[in-house]
């Protein structure tokens, strides 16, 4: 009759001791031999191997793009695609940018299309650009003419950075009575009043002028109105404060019209 507990007590000595038994590693084959450590001189020879291929591997793909972009043709110019054109005809702009048709887009200046289109005396500015896979993209910005001019060469036009450039005037554009420079602070001055001014006050100037009282100092604008009233609207700075107090004076009778110092108009019957 056995005893209670004796197998229980059995079983947890067995556990034991095959828990507490080491483990025992494979036994290693006699006939593969140990690796032996990598020198540095090894070591050395084998990234400059793997760096020579990788150099060879680019070379070989940089041939390969080449052959692709410029030799084979498939990626060559067949459209010059001008947007922003208006007063300035279209084919102004693709005799300017020159492009050559069947010319790889790769090989297409674009820094050099842009200088020749922008020279044209319309254009204030232009972006060029490739659009994959046969196209050309000139993105022209026309400037914006504020005032027309008399030149020796006849009617011009100028932009609101004081450029004077051939044109036809559109109308209701009103007239610079000073003698017309690009970029002089007199045409500039001039200029500048005119771009700052509403629509609705730029609708009623038929003439701007302005002059320099002294050497560097800035130009006093005179605008003369449709009905004859004549504006001294002085330096371009203040132009919304002067703006507004011109619109007020202008519903009073009068003949001259003071807005030098917006705080202190003055009218002169």
């Amino acid at each position: 009759m056995s005893r209670p507990g004796r197998g229980r007590r059995g079983e947890r000595g067995v556990g034991r001791a095959v828990a507490d038994r080491p483990a025992t590693r494979p036994p290693r084959d006699p006939e593969r031999p140990l690796p032996r450590p990598v020198s540095k001189e090894r070591y050395r020879r084998r990234r400059l191997a793997a760096l020579v291929a990788g150099l060879l591997l680019l070379v070989t793909l940089g041939f390969g793009v080449r052959v692709l972009l410029y030799d084979a043709g498939l990626f060559d110019v067949e459209l010059v695609e001008v947007t922003g054109a208006v007063t300035v005809s279209e084919a102004d702009v693709l005799a300017a940018a020159a492009v050559q048709a069947r010319t790889p887009l790769a090989a297409v200046d674009v820094e050099g299309v842009a200088t020749r289109v922008a020279a044209l005396p319309p254009v204030e500015s232009v972006s060029v650009g490739r659009s994959w896979p046969h196209t050309v993209t000139v993105a022209v910005t026309e400037r914006v003419p504020v005032a027309t001019v008399t030149t020796s060469r006849g009617p011009a036009l100028v932009d609101r950075s004081g450029v004077v450039y051939p044109g036809a005037p559109p109308p209701g554009l009103p007239r610079l009575t000073t003698t017309p420079r690009s970029g002089d602070p007199v045409t500039v001055a001039a200029v500048t009043v005119l771009t700052a001014l509403p629509d609705a006050l730029r609708a009623q100037v038929e003439t701007a002028g302005a002059s320099v009282m002294a050497p560097g100092a800035p130009g006093q604008v005179t605008l003369r109105m449709l009905d004859g009233k004549e504006v001294r609207w002085g330096t371009p700075e203040r132009a919304e404060e002067k703006a507004a107090a011109l619109t007020a004076l202008l519903t009073q009778p009068g003949t001259v019209y003071d807005v030098t110092s917006p705080d202190l108009p003055t009218i002169r019957r």
